[in-house]
């Protein structure tokens, strides 16, 4: 990511997630937005904030003022790209961090956090095949995060 005009000593990604918080916090309120959709940062320490109700509040009415500086400094437009863009990474890596997946017959990949879920989901699938619903083709698998997806067994039981 190009230069973002990070007002803070966290990393880029640390700032944007604090960001797309703030802007949760002011659509949705404080407590309904941690609830919701608390931060995931990077640091861990910031994480260990992130994950104390109490110090995230204090934390968010110490840093929330940077944001909306940092948003006159770039602007409006720069803002939303930015956002857009972190919005975008976040669930790349969420993606990247499964290692279960379904090839569908239209070359889709649905990604899976757990073996159990994506044989589940599969099942399901097949269950509305004909009704508008992808068609899972094969059950996938990786090795490490971001890896390569290897044919795991077709998704369809052998008859």
């Amino acid at each position: 990511m190009t230069d973002i005009a990070n007002p803070t000593d966290w990393s880029d990604y640390d700032f944007l997630e604090f960001e797309g918080f703030v802007s949760k916090v002011e659509n949705e309120g404080f407590t309904y937005a941690a609830e919701e959709y608390s931060p995931k940062f990077e640091s861990p320490e910031l994480q260990a904030i992130a994950n104390d109700f109490g110090k995230l509040r204090a934390f968010y009415l110490e840093h929330e003022p940077k944001i909306d500086a940092w948003y006159q400094q770039v602007g409006p437009e720069r803002a939303c790209d930015l956002h857009n863009a972190h919005v975008d990474e976040e669930r790349q890596r969420r993606e990247d961090a499964c290692l279960f997946g379904i090839r569908c017959t239209d070359g889709q990949v649905i990604t899976c956090g757990s073996e159990q879920y994506r044989d589940q989901l599969s099942a399901d699938l097949l269950a509305r095949e004909g009704n508008g619903w992808r068609v899972p083709e094969a059950l996938l698998r990786r090795d490490t995060p971001g890896g390569q997806w290897t044919d795991e067994r077709p998704a369809r039981p052998a008859a």
